[in-house]
């Protein structure tokens, strides 16, 4: 049995509020996937032939619309929403993690805050929620507890979950397992990373201490 299925895949036109006869519909590609624990995941991805608000500008707007279409039975906290922008001449690809405020009354989504999650040279949505599934299945109950740049400013963020730690890089040569971790599983990581990082940046210790703020502040 998969540990995914997929839900929806394809294009999705989404309106803005209050339509005027300026503002025309938009369309974004989305894909929505529903992993093994019951987490579902949304992807949405700006489309070049989008001639409305980008996503980024309707995206309350366009998660509102999504949960009304595919995942009114969902409950909102269940849901991973992520926002794709595909790579250019200018900018590689991204993907964002969104999180917004949930109003239960009207099963309207507001408030849209942005997180950044990976960047890379290119991004194919369904095989990123394919081979960051691990990952993107803990997110709900994740917090980002360490973050730095090695020398080439690729950053390197480490998770931790409820099933343990995950860590995120976008130095393409950077040797990363693709299951959970637990914290000498980091450790030993960042170690083998190490080549990366300036010489005189002791990785471990600052991982180290970056856990146990967490565990004091965050309850861990």
């Amino acid at each position: 049995m998969s540990f995914l299925k997929t839900i929806y895949s394809g294009a999705f036109n989404y309106r803005p509020a209050g339509i005027t006869q300026t503002i025309s519909e938009g369309l974004c590609i989305i894909d929505i996937v529903r992993y093994d624990n019951g987490i579902h995941c949304v992807m949405m991805t700006e489309d070049t032939k989008n001639k409305g608000i980008s996503i980024t500008g309707a995206s309350d707007r366009i998660a509102t619309q999504i949960y009304a279409a595919f995942l009114k039975n969902t409950p909102q906290d269940r849901i991973i929403w992520l926002e794709h922008t595909p790579a250019s001449r200018t900018h590689k690809a991204r993907i964002d993690l969104v999180q917004f405020q949930y109003h239960a009354k009207s099963a309207s989504f507001t408030n849209p805050q942005w997180k950044s999650f990976l960047e890379s040279r290119r991004i194919t949505p369904p095989e990123f929620l394919k081979n960051y599934g691990y990952i993107l299945k803990e997110l709900c109950n994740a917090q980002m507890i360490f973050a730095v740049e090695d020398r080439k400013n690729h950053y390197w963020r480490v998770w931790a979950a409820a099933e343990g730690f995950f860590i995120i890089s976008s130095n393409r040569a950077a040797k990363i397992t693709g299951e959970m971790l637990d914290a000498p599983g980091v450790v030993e990581t960042l170690k083998n990373n190490r080549k990366f990082f300036d010489s005189d940046m002791d990785i471990e210790e600052r991982f180290t201490t970056a856990l146990m703020k967490g565990f004091l502040n965050k309850g861990l």
